[in-house]
């Protein structure tokens, strides 16, 4: 969707586990919230059924940017998974517990900028955010990780010219990117991420995007549309 509006508020916590769908032993965490992350806070917010969540927000249905605010800061805590598949009897046998280390981000910090073509819905998540309320307890990934939310406002998009340069704040989309200029030290990073599921909770598509770990923006000319905030300074662009 072309959006004209954007609600903007800002996701933190203490940690977040991301999980990469190809590590089992030791978990490890993306570095940022996939799309697929952050429609399901959206949702929990909202209240709306977990098996109904992707139905309201694909690409043709909304809008959603990224911005680190915080720097990427990594660190592994072990824990100790009960084997649940035993009897329960054996879940407090300690002999069946087993120590994995995990991989948690520590000490996050996320813009999300939001819109969709549903106005009922776009309405109803201004109300619950401005109010700071959530149907559904939000968190960064797993149960453990609990969020928190402040509601930034809602602004105007100024549409910017295809393939003019630009510095741009937010997570950019790899195929989207003409070229990128670099005249000072950046720590970039292009990962794979799932972008959009089903409601049997399947992923059916992964995107490829590229981030500055550090929360600095990045010097680049684009093949599409990116955005404009005039009241934050933020070019941003949809992932």
């Amino acid at each position: 969707m072309i959006p004209s509006r954007v609600l903007c508020f800002e996701l933190f916590g203490d940690y977040a586990q991301f999980r990469k769908f190809f590590a089992n032993m030791s978990p490890l965490s993306f570095s940022i919230p996939p799309r697929t992350v952050l429609t399901g806070i959206i949702g929990a917010i909202l209240g709306i059924d977990k098996n109904c969540n992707p139905e309201y927000f694909d690409y043709d249905n909304s809008f959603i940017a990224l911005k680190l605010i915080s720097p990427v800061k990594k660190t592994k805590i072990v824990c100790n998974y009960i084997k649940t598949s035993s009897s329960f009897s054996q879940v407090f046998n300690y002999k069946e517990h087993k120590p994995t280390n995990i991989e948690f981000l520590k000490d996050v910090r996320y813009r999300v900028y939001f819109s969709c073509i549903n106005k009922a819905i776009y309405d109803e998540l201004k109300s619950l955010l401005s109010t700071h309320c959530s149907i559904y307890t939000i968190s960064l990934g797993i149960s453990g990780c609990l969020a928190n939310f402040e509601y930034i406002g809602e602004f105007e998009l100024l549409p910017i010219e295809i393939e003019s340069r630009q510095i741009i704040n937010t997570v950019i989309p790899f195929d989207s990117i003409k070229e990128i200029f670099v005249e000072r030290t950046l720590n970039l990073q292009k990962v794979v991420i799932p972008a959009l599921m089903n409601n049997q909770r399947e992923v059916t598509k992964y995107e490829e995007i590229i981030f500055e770990q550090n929360g600095n923006p990045i010097d680049a000319i684009l093949k599409d549309l990116s955005y404009f905030i005039k009241e934050l300074s933020d070019t941003i662009h949809e992932f």
